[in-house]
């Protein structure tokens, strides 16, 4: 397996099959998808139930719903995933100590670290910290690397080690916009060099929004990310281009100590 964590994002309700099991609550949908990426090699399964109705009270019975079904499907982590406060917390009491988790995620602004670190302080989990704040998502590495240095600096006011923390850089199209994968990046590499002690991670697929042939274009830049420092991916373990990409990327930067990981896929007929 990679030595580092990759989060199975198939768990979301924007897709739209999704969004109508966690409605009917079709437990064999989302048993059938929990059990897709476990199988595939996910370390953390992603729940997110908001539908977009914006109805919070049915976000959160949503939510404690998958994370039942998840209870149940895999023993696996979980990663906790919601945009509201609310949400959050009614999850993560709800959930508790019964499986590790991760926290998805938290904005540098001050009213969302303000809300949200003191939840991850009670619960002693890692979480994802957003490259972004109050004015947006920066267009260039650095701000957002001062942004994650920022939240380091406010996460170890509550008693948070900088090696719970997955930051994401926030990966932008490149159809929007060509010198996003440089950026990106170097990003990485700016989180490594300032941040060692933390983790770092990725929405995979934003990389290739706009254009066809999705899975290789993620492919490549997920071996291009690994080779920059990347630690774990939020991705579709399913895909066997990902699964590729993981392998391949391990090998040629190096993590992949005698080339052991690689050998014995191919033994094994899974390359």
């Amino acid at each position: 397996m990679p030595s580092y964590d990759h989060i199975g994002e198939r768990v979301n309700a924007t897709r739209r099959d999704i969004g109508e099991a966690i409605r009917s609550r079709n437990y064999e949908i989302i048993w059938e998808e929990i059990r897709k990426q476990d199988l595939a090699g996910a370390h953390y399964i992603d729940l997110n139930a908001a539908t977009g109705t914006g109805d919070i009270d049915q976000e959160i019975d949503g939510l404690k719903w998958l994370i039942d079904v998840a209870l149940e499907s895999t023993e696996k982590g979980l990663a906790l995933d919601t945009a509201d406060l609310v949400v959050m917390k009614e999850g993560a009491e709800y959930l508790g100590g019964r499986r590790p988790w991760i926290m998805n995620s938290i904005k540098g602004t001050k009213d969302k670290m303000e809300k949200l670190l003191p939840i991850v302080s009670e619960h002693k989990v890692p979480f994802i910290a957003l490259a972004m704040d109050s004015t947006g998502i920066p267009k260039d590495a650095a701000s957002r690397i001062n942004i994650c240095r920022k939240i380091c600096e406010e996460s170890s006011k509550f008693g948070i080690p900088e090696e719970n923390i997955f930051f994401d850089p926030l990966v932008l199209p490149i159809s929007a916009d060509i010198s996003q994968g440089e950026v990106t990046l170097e990003a990485l590499r700016g989180i490594g060099e300032f941040l060692p002690k933390s983790k770092t991670t990725i929405g995979l697929s934003n990389i290739s929004y706009g254009l066809p042939k999705r899975s290789l274009i993620n492919h490549a830049f997920l071996m291009a990310t690994i080779s920059n420092g990347l630690k774990s991916v939020i991705c579709d373990p399913t895909d066997r281009e990902i699964r590729r990409g993981i392998l391949l990327g391990e090998l040629i930067s190096g993590r992949d100590r005698h080339c052991r990981r690689f050998t014995r896929t191919l033994r094994e007929g899974k390359f």
